[in-house]
């Protein structure tokens, strides 16, 4: 959780008591500019889940493709004998789905009768049935659907439709014993044929579907912060996207999008969105989800002050025989990456000992620690004559020593308020999920008006993508 908070000012402190000595050394100034970066975090890997309900789909098709089709009155030419002719009339049982790998399967159970006519040469047409109401022959239709992605995120299908008989046994063929002809390869090529001109048009419509402009679309918000406060924005920083196979779970359709990301949380005014393209799919989700949340706690530099005064006022050192007592701290940023440290002091000297370092983070203790704090080039020059018993490194080896600042609790109020703030709606159709188990901090920077914690907050995450049905035009039939 961001902190905002004024700095204190870092002019002189004057302390009165009965020292000999007065310190007041100028305030320590910036000898390069800010630079503030990122430390590197291990990527994260985010589940998407999508989505599809099939369910209108199912029922479109139902409703499209007649349960009854082919007319016992409509002759047809056989192709390889121009003297035979024959009619068929089907009925179906409701479609089947199955979804293989990335093939879908839809297969309906058809019963069916047949007439045929033949017109033998200087005799009169005779014409005969197979089928009746207690034994019709069965046949089974049968499409199969493979959608290809492409490069540029297109559909390129592929859907075949066939039509064979239920089993190889004389209860599944159709012969006009009569005429001894047996018409089942006939009827099962007129229907295959009726159904694959229907399943071209199929082809076509999904090969349409603008998939682009959707992913696209997609894509933008991914790469948009998403406000989680008013002063708190999650940037995800996608850079990959790869598909994994085809599922059917009931009438929902589920798919996987493996994400790569470098997801992080920062604070004040709203981030750019990012500008990366939309890459190429790639065909593998084999990476297991793992989130990597690099986030960001401020702790302004009059906290900072305030804890550390009230740790160590009181503490008295001993320099060369001397004595003085610690009577408050005020921690600045000096504008470089380096704090200050104003050490306010009475007994053998009274004023104020500056001294600059740079923060770090101590992952066994959690806790904020300068390992390198040491006089400023001010104080130091003040620090001859009388006074050079104070340069003697007695005073930075306590300062190194004692100015430590844990924030575990920071880190935990972090967590806390990321897995509050993750799980939403990120657009229309689009969840976000995420549960974070740990925080570990990385770095602390000395920024101008605030000490920045870095942390890696890992768990897991993942989006929910719900697709809508698009609303699909035309009809199909079955001829007859």
């Amino acid at each position: 959780m961001l902190v905002t908070a004024g700095i204190a000012g870092a002019g002189a402190l004057w302390v009165s008591g009965c020292g000999r000595d007065k310190l007041a050394p100028p305030a320590p100034r910036a000898t390069t500019s800010w630079v503030d970066t990122l430390p590197p975090v291990p990527q994260s890997y985010i589940d998407a889940p999508v989505r599809y309900d099939l369910g209108p789909a199912l029922a479109w098709l139902e409703s499209e493709v007649p349960r009854e089709f082919g007319d016992l009155e409509e002759r047809r030419p056989a192709r390889d004998n121009e003297r035979l002719h024959y009619a068929y009339a089907a009925r179906r049982s409701p479609f089947r789905l199955d979804i293989s790998g990335r093939q879908a399967t839809l297969q309906a159970d058809v019963e069916y009768e047949a007439k045929a006519w033949y017109n033998p040469p200087a005799l009169p047409e005779v014409g005969a049935s197979c089928g009746d109401d207690e034994h019709r022959p069965r046949a089974r239709l049968t499409i199969k659907s493979d959608v290809e992605l492409t490069s540029d995120w297109k559909l390129r299908p592929h859907t075949i439709a066939s039509a064979e008989p239920l089993s190889g046994t004389e209860r599944d063929k159709c012969k006009v014993t009569l005429l001894s002809i047996d018409v089942t390869k006939k009827v099962m090529r007129a229907a295959q044929e009726a159904l694959q001109e229907r399943v071209r048009a199929f082809d076509a419509r999904l090969a349409a579907f603008d998939l682009p402009a959707k992913s696209e679309r997609l894509w933008h918000v991914l790469q948009a912060p998403q406000k989680l406060t008013d002063s708190l924005w999650l940037v995800i920083d996608p850079t990959a996207v790869r598909i994994g196979m085809l599922e059917l779970d009931g009438d929902t359709l589920v798919t996987t999008l493996g994400l790569s990301a470098h997801p992080r949380v920062t604070g004040g005014a709203r981030p750019d969105s990012a500008t990366r393209p939309m890459p190429q799919p790639q065909d593998s989700t084999s990476h297991p989800p793992v989130l990597h949340l690099l986030t960001e706690g401020r702790l302004p530099y009059e906290v900072a002050s305030t804890i550390l005064s009230r740790e160590l006022r009181g503490d008295t050192i001993h320099v060369a025989r001397q004595t003085f007592i610690v009577d408050s701290l005020q921690v600045n940023g000096v504008g470089d990456g380096r704090a200050a440290v104003r050490l306010a002091v009475s007994g053998a000297v009274n004023g104020a000992l500056y001294l600059v370092g740079h923060p770090a983070f101590d992952t066994a203790t959690a806790q904020l620690y300068m390992p390198d704090l040491k006089y400023d080039v001010g104080t130091k020059d003040l620090l001859t004559g009388t006074l050079s018993w104070l340069a003697n490194g007695v005073v930075e080896d306590y300062m190194r020593s004692k100015l430590r600042i844990t924030l575990a609790g920071l880190i935990e109020d972090g967590r806390e308020l990321l897995e509050k703030n993750l799980n939403r709606e990120l657009a229309d159709g689009v969840h976000l999920q995420a549960s974070v188990t740990s925080g570990k901090g990385l770095t602390v920077r000395a920024a101008p008006h605030a000490l920045l914690l870095r942390v890696v907050a890992s768990g897991q995450s993942r989006m929910v993508l719900d697709l809508r049905p698009e609303q699909v035009a035309g009809s199909l039939s079955l001829g007859g």
